[in-house]
């Protein structure tokens, strides 16, 4: 698991989560994981997570390690 903070461009940050190779999921507050790397997902996160134009902080699952650096990298 991995928090990422104050992600405010959400276009940018589901461009790096496409970049990923492996994995990338929202977990909820109920321990729900949500696929990032489905495009309808990234549509309804959007429209739901990001509706007051940023997020202070997202609680990720990130399968690969290479995926977890790139995200940290680009944010």
């Amino acid at each position: 698991m991995m928090k990422v903070k104050e992600i405010e461009n959400p276009i940018k940050f589901f461009s790096v989560v496409d970049m990923c190779q492996g994995d990338v999921e929202l977990v909820s507050g109920v321990g729900d994981c949500i696929n990032l790397k489905s495009k309808v997902t990234q549509m309804y996160t959007l429209v739901n997570v990001f509706r007051h134009g940023y997020v202070r902080e997202l609680e990720l699952s990130v399968a690969n390690p290479s995926d977890r650096e790139l995200i940290y990298n680009s944010l």
